[in-house]
Order: C-alpha cells, then sequence, then structure tokens
C-alpha cells in the first residue's frame, strides 16, 4: 500500500444511508480501500437513517469487521437529519458527505484533496449527468438560478461533494430538516461568516441500483420553501 498523500490531515466520512442494502456494503469497503492513499488517520460513519431493508444489519457486521467503521442507528428523519447526525459524531480535521449509493466515491474527489490547505469548505462539481431527465436537469439549474437570487451563490454545484473543516462546522447552528437542503443551509452560513469556500472539479456516476430518492417533486418543492425561509429569516435579522 503506497503512503497517503496527505498525512497531516485526516477526514471523517459520513454516509446517510437509507435503504441501501445494494449498494452500503461496496460502497464502504471501496471507502475503506482507497482512504489510505489519501489519509493516514480517517474515520467512516454509517447513519442508518431508519431503513426498512438490512442496510442497518450490513453496516453493524461492516462496523465489526472495521475500528474505523461507526454505525449509528436513527429513526427515519430524512437525508439533512441523517447528515446532521453524522457531522455531530465526527471527529477528524475535516468532514465529507458521501451518497450511500455510490453515486461519487473517494477517487472521484481526489481533486478537492488537493486544496484541502487553504479552505474551509471544498465544493466538487460535477460534469456530464447522463442518466438525469430532462425534467430533474432544469430542476438543478432552476435551483442553482433561485440560490444565485436569494443568497448571490454562484458556485457551478451546490449539491454534490462537500468537504467542510470540521471546527467551523460543528460550530453553526443548523436545522437539519427532512431534505438535501442541508448543504445549501451550511453553504449559506460559510459565506455569511466569511470562510473561505473554493471549488474542485469531481465526478459523477449514475446509481448502480436501488431508488433514487432525491429527484421527486416533493423534494424539489421542500427544498425550494426551505430556501425561501432562510432568505426571509436572513432578511429580518433572525440569523
Amino acid at each position: 500500500m503506497s503512503a497517503a498523500k496527505y498525512p497531516q490531515t485526516s477526514l471523517s466520512v459520513v454516509i446517510p444511508a437509507y435503504s441501501e442494502e445494494e449498494n452500503i456494503e461496496w460502497v464502504v469497503r471501496d471507502t475503506l480501500q482507497k482512504l489510505p492513499n489519501y489519509f493516514s488517520d480517517f474515520e467512516v460513519i454509517i447513519v442508518d437513517d431508519g431503513s426498512r431493508d438490512r442496510t442497518g444489519e450490513i453496516a453493524d457486521r461492516l462496523a465489526a469487521e472495521h475500528n474505523r467503521v461507526r454505525v449509528i442507528h436513527q429513526a427515519n428523519g430524512g437525508y439533512s437529519r441523517a447528515t446532521l447526525t453524522g457531522i455531530k459524531a465526527a471527529t477528524k480535521e475535516f468532514i465529507t458527505c458521501m451518497p450511500a449509493d455510490g453515486q461519487f466515491l473517494i477517487d472521484d474527489m481526489r481533486y478537492c484533496f488537493e486544496v484541502l490547505d487553504k479552505s474551509d469548505l471544498v465544493l466538487g462539481y460535477r460534469g456530464g449527468r447522463l442518466d438525469y431527465s430532462l425534467r430533474r436537469l432544469i430542476m438543478s439549474y432552476v435551483y442553482l438560478l433561485i440560490l444565485a437570487v436569494l443568497f448571490e451563490i454562484k458556485f457551478a454545484d451546490i449539491g454534490w461533494v462537500h468537504i467542510w473543516r470540521r471546527e467551523k462546522l460543528q460550530k453553526l447552528s443548523l436545522e437539519g430538516s427532512r431534505g438535501i437542503f442541508i448543504l445549501t443551509e451550511i453553504v449559506v452560513k460559510f459565506m455569511r461568516k466569511g470562510y473561505r469556500v473554493t471549488e474542485a472539479p469531481s465526478f459523477y456516476h449514475p446509481r448502480a441500483s436501488g431508488e433514487v430518492k432525491n429527484a421527486k417533486f416533493s423534494v424539489a418543492w421542500n427544498t425550494f420553501v426551505k430556501a425561501v425561509t432562510l432568505w426571509w429569516k436572513i432578511k429580518t435579522g433572525k440569523v
């Protein structure tokens, strides 16, 4: 095994998982295999968000096999709350949140790792998304436009790779609603505090199996409502 590329840096990998029995094992094993190429100090935190299949059982078995893996079981609360649970449990210098379906993996963040030393938040942006329907692409770009109008966010991709500096992230007051809005909420609050936000290229893989959970209109609508709510709180001085 080659020496870690960033031996002075440590990373917590949070994996929120809801009913991902087809994916969770190979994603975690790939994570454990690839992380030592980059970091000598790391941990993997699986948050089983009330899964209705064997996800929790598989996660427990992986934790029993590997001392760098921890599992947290909780009642289903949605992506944001599962992510927030993992963030609160993390102990390393940086934290990243990885999808349990394998749509991006450790090697896909390699360019993001290169800029960690000068960043408080690294945003990895995707290339092509060949499996996206036209409706889903339109929803993604409309959301970016809304964020530009509400918060002057002009980053290329807000819903993909995020790597946060733990000491700054864990001090934030985060709501952790059911949907994916927590990622935007963190970006907005980091920007308001003047923290360093850096962009770097990353990669995207179509989901290999299982159900896409964040592409529904109800999720998009909830995310839009949360964005407007946060904007109003900032406008009225409540944040």
